[in-house]
């Protein structure tokens, strides 16, 4: 990444206490980035710094737009995303948790942490499950439309279809389900 310098927060001179970062992602962000979900973003994520004197706590919250292909269309789409997330970091390079994600060990002599990493994570983490506009009428329009034609034609009880409408061994689970 370009300018990935300033993803670093150096904590080795900091004092004891709450400490705040802001971070700006944007498109050319996501663009170094090679197997990114997200195509353009703008987000914003603060980080609260807790350096206590065994580890430190970083709190990221998430907000902003990003836009990423539909998955009803296929054309791209803004979304919204908001999110909360919390780092536990370990600076003295002893770790009784090895399978933990969100504790992160460093070697004793290491000062410095880079998030950009965790940056992306954690926007990705906030992308909702179903991706898609916000209403049907502004997705292209021919695809929906030729959505509807194959929903259509793989109707139950179509004549084209060769295959029974139902599958006589799974009848019988039915009655179970309505209790028949």
């Amino acid at each position: 990444m370009a300018g990935k310098r300033k993803y670093i927060i150096s904590f080795r001179g900091l004092s004891v206490g709450k400490h705040e970062y802001e971070y700006h992602l944007n498109d050319s962000f996501f663009e170094d980035l090679p197997f990114s979900e997200v195509t353009k973003g703008d987000v914003r994520i603060d980080v609260r710094l807790n350096k206590q004197s065994t580890m430190l706590i970083l709190d990221f919250i998430v907000r902003g737009k990003v836009t990423l292909p539909c998955d009803r269309c296929g054309d791209d789409c803004t979304l919204t995303i908001t999110g909360q997330y919390t780092l536990y970091v370990k600076p003295n390079g002893v770790s009784d948790t090895t399978d933990e994600e969100d504790i992160v060990v460093l070697a004793a002599n290491d000062g410095e942490l880079d998030i950009a990493h965790h940056l992306y994570e954690y926007t990705i983490l906030s992308l909702p499950a179903k991706r898609v506009h916000a209403a049907e009428k502004d997705c292209n329009q021919e695809v929906i439309q030729k959505l509807k034609e194959i929903e259509t034609n793989d109707a139950p009880g179509d004549s084209s279809n060769d295959e029974p409408s139902s599958d006589p061994r799974w009848d019988l689970l039915k009655n179970l389900k309505f209790n028949n």
